[in-house]
């Protein structure tokens, strides 16, 4: 089912996330640091040790980019999330089996719970202001918009979205209101710091999280 809206092209992307408050750059990051968690797993890890080590860093780093600008740490209904209480948005890491792809909704690696399915419901309360205003402030946190923040990684191919899903059914998302792409298909070899021939691994470098164009 195509999202109602998906939002790809650079500088429509830019607009969308300054409107939620939030940036590329700072989307970028919290993959760029996903990746390298990842990457930590070794073969002496459980076999759910590179999923878990992603889902863990990359969760800890939306809070490290964003509480820095107000948004807070929430845990309603055991939902690790990140909230915006001016804006009543929550923005939860989710690792994907797929993203940035126009035919193709992404896929949680493992399905989601009873507790998701209602947080997304009752999100979709917030798409119609007139409906929610009597009652926003003492349902502002439980029922604020779920986005997700969907990251693919396999290997060098990473890709990244943030999307506001419809519902949930039989622990996966159905349906899009909106998926805005962070990184697309090919983009991550820009995204990354290199290292010329004949180097050692990098020790100390600074993140380049310019998109490229």
């Amino acid at each position: 089912m195509p999202a109602d809206r998906i939002l790809e092209r650079d500088y429509e992307v830019a607009s969308r996330l300054d409107q939620l408050g939030l940036s590329a750059s700072e989307l970028i990051s919290v993959v760029q640091q996903a990746v390298a968690a990842k990457a930590n797993f070794v073969l002496n890890h459980p076999l759910n040790a590179a999923g878990q080590l992603s889902y863990i860093y990359g969760t800890g780093a939306v809070r490290e980019v964003l509480r820095l600008k107000g948004w807070q740490i929430d845990r309603t209904d055991n939902i690790e999330a990140t909230y915006n209480p001016e804006t009543g948005m929550k923005i939860v890491f989710q690792n994907a089996d797929s993203a940035c792809d126009d035919g193709r909704d992404p896929k949680a690696i493992s399905d989601k719970g009873p507790a998701a399915s209602r947080a997304v419901d009752g999100g979709q309360m917030f798409l119609f202001p007139e409906y929610a205003e009597e009652e926003r402030e003492a349902l502002r946190r439980k029922n604020a918009a779920l986005w997700y923040l969907f990251v693919y990684i396999n290997g060098d191919d990473v890709r990244a979205e943030l999307s506001f899903p419809k519902r949930i059914e039989d622990g996966q998302f159905k349906g899009f209101n909106e998926r805005i792409y962070i990184i697309r298909r090919g983009e991550w070899a820009s995204m990354i710091p290199g290292v010329a021939v004949g180097e050692g691994p990098a020790q100390d470098f600074e993140i380049n999280v310019t998109r490229r164009t």
